[in-house]
């Protein structure tokens, strides 16, 4: 097992997290919605456990679209032919991920609706 130091293993994560960016269509979509539902959560003034929130279910829905990212290419690499159980095993990561987004986007709205409502009075 190779020996690396904290300094060089937080290194190789930032790299994996940049590429996570250039591979994946749908985590460059992820992060537009993160920013501006942080501009948003400026703009309403979120309390801290409202950010706590919001913070959360974020990283899960970025640390699921990782996993799935990560098991597409690993897929791709042992084959690109047609592989039932690889389609079965891609489904599913992905289904993951939208669990995890349909869950952040209820986590939204429940932060959120109360806050437009005060503000326009609805």
């Amino acid at each position: 097992m190779k020996n690396t130091n904290f300094f060089s293993a937080v290194k190789i994560a930032i790299i994996g997290i940049r590429e996570l960016f250039f591979e994946s269509r749908n985590a460059r979509i992820q992060l537009v919605v993160f920013s501006l539902v942080l501009v948003a959560g400026f703009v309403v003034d979120l309390n801290r456990f409202e950010w706590l929130w919001i913070i959360g279910a974020s990283a899960f829905v970025f640390t699921l679209e990782a996993i799935n990212t990560s098991i597409e290419l690993l897929a791709d690499v042992y084959t690109m032919e047609y592989n039932e159980k690889i389609k079965q095993i891609k489904d599913i990561a992905a289904g993951a991920v939208l669990i995890a987004s349909i869950f952040a986007f209820i986590v939204g709205l429940s932060i959120f609706i109360p806050h437009l409502s005060a503000m326009f009075k609805l």
